[in-house]
């Protein structure tokens, strides 16, 4: 091989390029391995199928200039790229930390590649190669797809939690509770209202709320009842609608849709880990859209998904903030034990409610006495 022509330094650039694809697909089954994003697995596992095809790129683009690859043994600037990176990630690091190493080495290595393919395919354009210079182009165009969806992971979260050392004690700060309908402070609000359907079927009735350590909502528990008996499900707070007026949730799914959530058992969830929770959690979200699932489980944000955006109908007052119990105890939940059946007076109290907030006397001294102010009823 004569390095002294262009046509001879196009030739070795390409059996480097072979020798690194080489060895990339013996290193990246270790980094699948050892990444804890399951969105970083994903790139990787990805990355790895698109290595098989450059290879076969590569040697379509020696066969057709009658060159020979030659052992994939021989000396590549690649190698001690590799062995930086093995030596970066730790194998005692905390799951992010490891996984921004993971990231920063497989990004020496992507910009390793593009180095070597954007060369190759200038010379292939020199040497009047239309057809290797093409071949060339669409490697290059997805080695960088590949390093700005490295860079898209490591920016979604990744580098900020390695950075406060986070590690998994992130997951306990947000994990979910349940509460009863009948443990919420308003539950004479929402005791025996009806889950239905867009369409108008009956799903079943509300059995409560999953709720962050702040009250704020994620899921709404349904109890099938009839439907499918004795089956509770816990769908996101994205996906339902409630109107007070009729006492009625409105879901975005039918019967067949409820039916593909995994069941929702209050002991077994009040039992879990953080990381069966977690899970627990994945499998409704690849019942409500699969295709994000695929890409999310340790690291996805509720507040990016519209599946568990707060919705306009919450009032933040619904449910109380507490700690990890499924029971929550409150004097608004005790003062209101006194059933109120007549409209009248219903109406009278939720209109003292919206004027004087939650500093009121006991509900039957509303309705029965003078309220705040000395007003008479």
């Amino acid at each position: 091989m004569n390095t002294g022509t262009l046509r001879g330094l196009w030739e070795k650039e390409l059996l480097d390029l072979y020798s690194t694809e080489q060895r990339i697909l013996a290193a990246l089954p270790e980094l699948v391995r050892g990444a804890s994003s399951t969105r970083l697995q994903a790139a990787l596992n990805k990355h790895l199928e698109r290595t098989k095809i450059h290879v076969e790129r590569l040697e379509l683009i020696f066969k057709q200039c009658g060159v020979k690859p030659g052992s994939a043994a021989q000396p590549s600037g690649i190698d001690s790229i590799l062995r930086a990176g093995s030596e970066q990630i730790g194998q005692d690091q905390a799951g992010e930390v490891r996984d921004a190493a993971t990231i920063a080495a497989a990004q020496h290595v992507e910009h390793y590649e593009i180095a070597g393919y954007g060369c190759a395919r200038t010379w292939a354009r020199q040497l009047g190669d239309d057809n290797a210079a093409k071949l060339l182009q669409q490697t290059l165009d997805e080695e960088g797809a590949a390093d700005k969806e490295l860079t898209d992971i490591a920016e979604s979260g990744i580098n900020e939690r390695a950075s406060e050392g986070a590690g998994q004690q992130r997951h306990s700060r947000s994990r979910l509770r349940y509460v009863d309908v009948d443990d919420l402070p308003s539950a004479a609000e929402y005791r025996d209202t009806k889950i239905r359907s867009r369409s108008g079927d009956e799903l079943g009735r509300f059995d409560g709320f999953i709720v962050d350590p702040s009250g704020r909502p994620y899921y709404v528990v349904v109890d099938s009842g009839g439907l499918f008996v004795g089956r509770r499900y816990i769908v996101p707070i994205g996906r339902a609608d409630f109107r007070r007026s009729d006492r009625v949730f409105t879901l975005e799914l039918d019967k067949d849709g409820l039916k593909r959530y995994p069941e929702f058992n209050r002991d077994a969830y009040l039992s879990m880990s953080d990381e069966e929770a977690r899970r627990y959690e994945w499998r409704v979200l690849e019942a409500v859209d699969p295709n994000t699932a695929r890409t999310s489980l340790d690291e996805w944000d509720y507040d990016r998904l519209p599946y568990y955006r707060q919705p306009e109908w919450f009032d933040s007052g619904l449910v109380a903030p507490g700690g990890g119990g499924s029971r929550v105890e409150s004097s608004t939940s005790r003062r209101r034990e006194v059933p109120i059946t007549d409209r009248d007076d219903r109406e009278r109290v939720v209109a003292s409610e919206q004027r004087y907030g939650s500093e009121m006397p006991p509900v039957r001294e509303r309705i029965r006495g003078t309220g705040p102010e000395g007003e008479e009823r």
